[in-house]
């Protein structure tokens, strides 16, 4: 009997654990299928009342109008180049300050770490205005430099906190072994500390890039004609008269495409990453 009703319990767990998880899964992707289905349908069928969810007559016409423009293969590799540059410089320093604060037995380090933690509450609105004086002081507007120097500058905070974590999941006794065996700290901590890291470094360069990727604000403010991004562009069919939503909503799905596919690529590292220390 306790068994059965044991049992009965951990049913009817599994079954609302599953009704939560499909209720956010629904409220998360729903904006995602509004756009998807917005981007095939005519516009006729947009914003028709009832609303058209399905068994509308399919369309590319918004694609096709969308790769037609002619700054779109442009503003492709200026998304690309920018990200990259971005998530490479933002792990070139951050991991090596995730490491010191999750090693080294600093006099301010709970006071570093709060300041880091800062950096990253700050809202990006708020540095909008110096960054663009700045900018303009030292000749950078419309260039790869500042938007690559303000991406990394609101990764960083992320990344020495999340690769933190992750340094400290790993046995110091690890690192000492190979500095026994005539290794720097630094070499250690690159040849044997960085690989075991290497699923939540994945995670970390993943979100990294989501976060440089979809930037808008600073791209409008700081790029120009020259280095004009993805998130820009999409902006672009927004007028005072009218908003081309067929086209914005390709445009959207383009836009997000890439990341997207980034993502299952490296799939098994993301997971790997995110959940590493759950389980012991």
């Amino acid at each position: 009997m306790v068994k059965t009703r044991s049992g009965w319990r951990l049913h009817l767990a599994s079954v609302l654990t599953f009704m939560v998880v499909a209720g956010a899964l629904v409220w998360t992707l729903y904006p995602l299928l509004w756009v998807v289905l917005s981007s095939i349908k005519p516009e006729q069928d947009q914003f028709a009342i009832p609303p058209v969810w399905f068994g509308s007559r399919l369309t590319l016409d918004n694609y096709i109008r969308f790769f037609q423009d002619a700054s779109f293969l442009k503003t492709l590799v200026n998304s690309t180049v920018i990200t990259t540059l971005s998530t490479a410089l933002s792990l070139l320093l951050g991991v090596p300050s995730a490491y010191g604060l999750s090693r080294f037995h600093l006099r301010y380090k709970d006071i570093l770490s709060i300041g880091v933690l800062l950096v990253r509450m700050l809202p990006p609105i708020v540095m909008v205005i110096p960054i663009f004086l700045l900018a303009r002081t030292f000749r950078l507007l419309d260039t790869y430099t500042v938007m690559v120097l303000v991406g990394a500058f609101f990764s960083v905070p992320f990344v020495i906190w999340m690769m933190k974590g992750f340094f400290d999941e790993v046995p110091t006794e690890l690192e000492e072994a190979a500095m026994v065996d005539g290794s720097s700290r630094a070499w250690a901590m690159w040849r044997v500390i960085v690989p075991l890291t290497g699923p939540g470094m994945a995670a970390t360069a993943v979100l990294s890039a989501l976060i440089v990727w979809n930037e808008f604000l600073y791209a409008l403010v700081l790029t120009g004609a020259n280095t004009r991004t993805l998130p820009v562009l999409v902006n672009s069919f927004v007028s005072e008269k009218t908003v081309n939503w067929g086209v914005m909503s390709a445009a959207g799905v383009v836009a997000a495409l890439p990341l997207v596919l980034f993502g299952l690529s490296i799939q098994k590292h993301l997971i790997r990453g995110l959940t590493a220390g759950a389980i012991k």
